[in-house]
């Protein structure tokens, strides 16, 4: 009868249970698919996970955190142009100042002139972010007020329209946010109107909003004064 090789089968056991354990966590960590004023994404990115301290970290591979056959990655700035595109560990102020790199790069692509940020129309946005926060809506409307309310009381008189995104996770880094836009036909109507020459940016990191964890909530004003 042959000699069964019990270290051997233990650590073939262990191997497997911590893959099972692994496919179990993924959904965990991966965080939840955007949500572009009701579309959801269905694309799952790239995770490395820890099984057990001091073992090297493995990758469990998904499909890319940009849409299959993009036909917009042309519009893409690449990291060396729009530094920190796929970073979400960065303060608000600074990942709203790379989503204005890569939607200025995305309109001279486009041959559009790019967009000035003026103040008025930042601190809007901001306002309208803390008000789908504080009435849990995702919505234009939020809190059943007028889209524009928060820009009007400002005292802007323009014509005015606005993007809002939500993604937990590398999700809601920058870029991917942009490319979730282009991918919308109506977002990027929007993204891609001639009339626009200023726009607003603000983006919240959420511990929690609903059913979404770590999440980032961005809200862009778009104005044509």
């Amino acid at each position: 009868m042959p000699r069964v090789d019990r270290t051997g089968i233990a650590i073939v056991l262990l191997a497997v249970a911590a893959f099972v354990i692994a496919g179990g966590l993924l959904g965990l960590v991966r965080g939840r698919p955007p949500t572009i004023e009701g579309e959801q994404r269905r694309l799952v990115g790239d995770t490395k996970i820890s099984l057990l301290p001091g073992l090297p970290s493995i990758t469990l591979h998904g499909s890319s955190l940009y849409f299959p056959h993009d036909q917009w990655s042309a519009y893409l700035a690449p990291e060396s142009t729009c530094p920190g595109g796929e970073r979400t560990d960065l303060p608000p102020a600074q990942q709203a100042t790379t989503m204005v790199c890569l939607v200025n790069y995305a309109r001279r692509a486009r041959g559009l002139q790019p967009l000035a940020i003026v103040p008025l129309l930042d601190d809007s946005s901001l306002i309208k972010a803390g008000r789908i926060v504080r009435c849990k809506q995702f919505a234009h409307d939020a809190c059943n007020e007028d889209p524009a309310a928060d820009a009007r009381a400002a005292g802007y008189d323009g014509e005015f329209g606005e993007n809002l995104y939500l993604a937990s996770g590398r999700w809601g880094a920058p870029r991917v946010a942009l490319d979730g836009w282009l991918n919308s036909p109506g977002h990027r109507a929007n993204l891609f109107r001639p009339e626009w020459r200023t726009e607003g940016i603000a983006v919240e990191t959420l511990s929690s909003f609903g059913s979404y964890h770590d999440a980032e909530l961005w809200v862009q004003e778009f104005g044509t004064s």
